[in-house]
């Protein structure tokens, strides 16, 4: 009969969550979700950003084409795709011991929270042309 009353004692003070754990975790989860939304648009961009650079690449042939047209067809790919912001004026193209190179390296810093900001760089759009 003893722990009956004890065991009923003890579910009774169970009663789920408090208002400031539910706050907490509300707090977090609206963190994320607003860095989410705002690095997901960036990574996104990011990534079709490296499939222009790579399909530019692909598609130059030194023998017929200059480093100005693959400028000029880097250009018109972000172009068609909507990129606009620090990746497009990013964009180097040069040539180097006879070889010809794509450099799209950039960062990107955008507001988070306030006063806090984050920065998204991206460093491995160095391509090496093979032709």
């Amino acid at each position: 009969m003893v722990r009956s009353t004890t065991s009923n004692r003890s579910l009774g003070r169970q009663r789920g969550l408090s208002f400031w754990s539910v706050g907490v975790n509300l707090l977090i989860l609206t963190l994320l979700l607003t860095i989410l939304t705002r690095a997901v648009p960036i990574y996104i961009e990011y990534l079709t950003v490296r499939d222009i650079v790579h399909r530019a690449a692909e598609e130059f042939d030194s023998r017929s084409q200059t480093t100005q047209d693959l400028k000029t067809r880097i250009r018109k790919l972000m172009q068609t795709s909507q990129v606009y912001g620090p990746a497009n004026e990013a964009v180097k193209v040069y040539r180097e011991n006879g070889q010809y190179y794509i450099d799209a390296t950039y960062e990107v810093r955008f507001p988070l929270i306030w006063i806090l900001d984050g920065v998204m760089v991206f460093d491995d759009l160095l391509i090496q042309v093979d032709r």
